[in-house]
């Protein structure tokens, strides 16, 4: 039987939650990291989840939230570097541990994708690090191609989408 996958604009109630989900998606990459990294990406989930820029999405199945991304219908908005203008960005899609391997990544990400063509954005961009080796595959499988004259060193490297 397959799960009811709901993706869905995040309420505002949901964001302590949220915010808990995408730390923990996130803290198998802790040990990776110098401490002080880690604490200002942490702060920085907090900072760009509760901001009113972009658009916080969620899968939800049998009630319960499975995973979150934030599109940017402008990319400017999502803090991240020097996007071109006119495009959309995807940041901090997270699915919890228990939920991997069931499809809410590739639906979150469709979901931006979809809200991308609906405003008529021609291009996505993403960051991702080096060590995602699941969200790097995911994307690729999307049609997500490597943008490397829009890596940061150190640091994560970007991804385009033309649509």
């Amino acid at each position: 039987m397959q799960r009811r996958i709901q993706i869905r604009e995040a309420r505002q109630e949901e964001l302590t939650e949220i915010e808990n989900l995408v730390k923990t998606a996130y803290r198998e990459f802790q040990p990776l990291m110098p401490a002080e990294a880690w604490s200002r990406w942490m702060e920085n989930i907090s900072e760009s989840l509760g901001a009113p820029q972009g658009i916080l999405l969620v899968a939800e199945a049998r009630g319960k939230l499975a995973g979150a991304v934030k599109f940017y219908p402008d990319a400017g908005q999502a803090h991240q570097g020097q996007w071109p203008a006119g495009a959309g960005a995807i940041r901090m899609l997270a699915v919890s541990p228990a939920s991997r391997g069931r499809g809410y990544g590739v639906r979150l990400t469709e979901a931006c994708l979809h809200l991308a063509r609906e405003l008529q954005i021609g291009v996505i961009f993403l960051y991702t690090g080096t060590f995602m080796a699941a969200a790097r595959h995911l994307y690729e499988k999307l049609g997500f191609k490597r943008a490397p004259e829009f890596d940061r060193n150190p640091g994560p490297i970007a991804y385009r989408l033309d649509l």
